[in-house]
């Protein structure tokens, strides 16, 4: 399985692992292909993962045939996504639209949905998500795994790990959800993108140099982001009005900026630990407010990046705020950058500088199954940079969020102790 966590002096939770194969039941035309732009093959070392979690009222009569039979339907809408990377004499990869399908994962856990979610940090989830990276074979290797867990009492986790190149966070939940319902009995649609409807409208096509993106060592065939320190994962639940909006001014009936309130208060904590000299550059990434085709599997996510040339550690949250702000788009340069090298040079943007992930728009609970909301949803980014990454997402009550935190090893600890002093844990 991708991660390993430590649980306990025994064995993980999770048990009887079966894997086999799930794609599209119609066959794909001989030689269709698919290209990935230039953002695309800038965002190839990452994979996105999520992780829902179903109470066994809900789940207990759902059996891998019923999730089966939903995902071949989904697949025959969506096959170019069950197909496998290859490159051209330029290097460049592009995916062969073969069929060969998504890996399919059954496996058992041996706690209840219950006690499985009274575990406060809740990164115990990633043994919900099984992950692989794409490579060292890319002709056999699949773009998304998709794990099934039965839990002790009947209850179900369904946890996906996503190859970014194929499409952002906002696309694996719009795949989710159409599962969610073909798995009910539901009919859907997805429309048919162009290469053209893949690209994004950037209001800054002039960033040439974007700061949010790092090049590293060549990985060859292996997919992986190289990092020479330990990550570490820390997932938490805040609640808005007791935890966030003490530390932001109210502005008359302006709505309070959740995320950029919560990104301010996490920021200075780890600028507390690393006494970073300043200027200070971070990175965010957000959905496209002016997507004008939001319903669609690809990655067209704001990837933007904020400097500041005051001390973090010190500035007051409402300054990080008003930072946050002017956050530069900078699509555009990495969109260049990845169109320029055909693919053959290798980078990573979560993690390169210090990374903001906002997903708290996404409205998670909407992947009902048999008419229920998922328990428990976990997000998280495999293939993250050193400097390290937070994702703020929605939790099951709206007056709350999820936050999810992946740094150094050895920051994490000190960053936990500073999160106390702030009220967050």
């Amino acid at each position: 399985m991708g991660r390993s966590l430590e649980w306990g002096q025994g064995q993980g939770p999770v048990h009887s692992i079966r894997l086999s194969t799930v794609g599209a039941i119609r066959p794909t035309e001989t030689g269709t292909t698919h290209e990935p732009t230039g953002l695309d093959l800038a965002m190839k070392l990452h994979y996105l993962k999520a992780a829902y979690i179903y109470s066994a009222e809900t789940a207990r009569d759902l059996t891998v045939r019923h999730l089966k039979e939903a995902m071949f339907m989904l697949f025959d809408q969506i096959a170019w996504t069950t197909g496998r990377f290859s490159r051209k004499d330029s290097g460049r990869p592009y995916i062969k639209c073969n069929d060969c399908g998504t890996r399919f994962v059954e496996g058992q856990c041996n706690l209840t949905v219950e006690e499985w979610l009274s575990k406060p940090d809740r990164s115990v989830d990633e043994f919900l998500i099984y992950h692989q990276p794409i490579g060292p074979e890319l002709t056999f290797s699949p773009l998304i795994y998709v794990q099934m867990i039965r839990f002790k009492c009947g209850g179900l986790g369904l946890g996906l790990s996503w190859a970014n190149i194929i499409g952002d966070s906002f696309s694996l939940f719009y795949a989710f959800n159409l599962w969610a319902k073909l798995i009910t009995g539901e009919k859907i649609h997805v429309p048919t993108l162009s290469k053209g409807d893949r690209r994004f409208q950037s209001p800054n096509p002039t960033v040439k140099d974007p700061d949010s993106i790092k090049r590293v060592n060549p990985v060859g065939d292996l997919w992986v982001t190289p990092n020479d320190k330990k990550m570490a994962n820390y997932c938490f639940k805040i609640v808005v009005a007791d935890q966030i909006q003490p530390h932001f001014p109210a502005k008359g009936a302006d709505p309070i900026p959740v995320f950029e309130i919560t990104a301010g208060i996490i920021w200075k904590c780890i600028a507390k630990v690393r006494e970073e000299p300043k200027p200070v550059t971070v990175t965010i990434i957000k959905k496209d407010p002016n997507d004008l085709k939001p319903n669609a599997i690809r990655n067209s996510q704001v990837i933007s990046s904020v400097q500041v040339d005051f001390p973090v550690a010190d500035a007051t949250v409402e300054e990080l705020v008003k930072a946050m702000g002017e956050a530069k788009d900078e699509r555009s340069g990495i969109e260049e950058i990845g169109e320029s090298c055909y693919g053959n040079l290798d980078f990573v943007v979560y993690g390169a500088k210090l990374t903001f992930l906002d997903l708290s728009g996404e409205d998670l609970y909407e992947a009902k199954v048999m008419g229920k909301s998922p328990e428990s949803v976990y997000c998280n980014v495999e293939g993250i940079g050193e400097e390290g990454l937070v994702v703020v997402y929605a939790a099951a009550k709206s007056e709350e969020r999820m936050v999810t935190v992946t740094l150094p090893e050895e920051e994490i600890e000190r960053v936990k102790l500073e999160f106390k002093k702030f009220g967050l844990n």
